[in-house]
């Protein structure tokens, strides 16, 4: 079977975490020492980290599957309604009468600087038990968020027990993304094969550039790399500086951001750039760095838009990737002369084309162009 045929058979992404309610609303100006303020406009969507993942992927033309606790009351039907129209499974998601936690985000119009109010309210989590029940034969990459640490860590157990039976090639690929409460997650960070860690945990922390929170968390792994252990690659988004990120044998790389001509939505963009990055590294094939800079341009051209919808009509390579790719690489690299009709048929039917198109408003612009203040 050809790598371009293989993708019709490729194993599903499960998205494991929790889903939220996003009242999105915009302002002239933030400013909470006023009594009242006027909005422009404003909106409620489904959020949650791995809700969004899963809806960046399925956009993207992955197939998605998220694992978490759903409300049922009545009240919040939009975030059922929002996840059957997307057309990603729920099919193992557990129930409850609870009203969903909600996050208010305000954005002031005109740098889209957004002020997020989150509301810690308790709320059911998987549990390892429920993960148990998977049939986990049927996914070819599991994502966690940083929350729950002691039923994060069964679940990426068992995820490795199951591996442990598997060749290489067939092994379930884990990430974890800590966008919070590092302190809580730190023992988790060398189970996984990708560790996404956001810029505000990486400042929390002290650490002021990627290389450094690469440096950072690679200095809190016990085992130093002169021992062949599995060890995990990190990667570390910084908004409009890019990203880093740092192989399984300590190479670190350091990817610039695809810059928007304007900034419309800041809200998702680090959901955008974790789908972005999964796409591209198991659906594609790519390498680290350049799954990196795959997400970089992702989470560009989801900033030059409102909401998601945008990025199931994203025209990849109208926006120029900066590292090159040689030939060899990927699976973007097969001798079209050497194409069968069959394969032609898949690669066109079952594998989203990258297509040359002139760049819009959403593509990356010249050097001498800069991000608004």
């Amino acid at each position: 079977m050809s790598k371009w045929s293989a993708v019709s058979v490729l194993k599903s992404i499960l998205c494991v975490g929790c889903t939220e309610v996003d009242y999105v609303t915009t302002v002239e100006k933030v400013d909470f020492q006023r009594d009242r303020s006027r909005t422009q406009d404003g909106y409620m969507v489904r959020g949650g980290r791995s809700s969004n993942v899963s809806t960046v992927l399925r956009l993207l033309g992955a197939r998605a599957e998220l694992f978490g606790v759903l409300s049922s009351n009545p009240m919040y039907s939009i975030i059922l309604d929002d996840l059957e129209k997307r057309g990603i499974d729920i099919s193992h998601c557990t129930f409850t009468d609870e009203s969903p936690p909600f996050s208010i985000i305000v954005q002031e119009r005109f740098t889209r600087r957004c002020t997020t109010v989150y509301c810690d309210k308790p709320f059911p989590y998987v549990t390892a038990e429920d993960f148990k029940k998977l049939d986990l034969n049927q996914y070819g990459w599991v994502h966690f968020e940083g929350r729950s640490p002691v039923e994060t860590c069964d679940m990426i157990r068992l995820v490795l027990d199951h591996n442990n039976e598997l060749d290489e090639t067939d092994r379930i690929v884990v990430s974890l993304q800590i966008y919070n409460a590092f302190d809580t997650i730190v023992d988790l960070i060398g189970m996984p094969d990708y560790v996404i860690l956001t810029k505000y945990v990486a400042e929390l922390k002290g650490w002021t550039s990627p290389r450094e929170s690469c440096d950072g968390l690679n200095s809190i792994l016990r085992m130093p790399r002169s021992i062949n252990i599995r060890r995990p690659c990190f990667i570390v988004p910084w908004s409009s500086l890019g990203a880093g990120c740092m192989t399984r044998d300590g190479n670190y790389f350091e990817l610039p951001a695809h810059k928007p001509k304007k900034i419309v939505d800041r809200v998702g963009d680090s959901d955008c750039f974790t789908a972005g990055f999964i796409y591209a590294n198991f659906v594609r094939g790519r390498q680290l760095a350049h799954a990196v800079d795959f997400a970089n341009a992702v989470a560009s051209y989801k900033l030059a838009h409102v909401g998601y919808d945008c990025l199931g009509s994203m025209k990849v390579d109208a926006v120029k990737l900066n590292v090159h790719m040689e030939p060899d690489q990927g699976p973007g690299s097969s001798d079209s002369e050497n194409e069968n009709e069959s394969d032609r048929i898949c690669r066109k039917y079952l594998h989203r084309p990258f297509q040359l198109m002139e760049a819009d408003e959403a593509s990356i612009v010249t050097d001498d162009d800069h991000l608004p203040s």
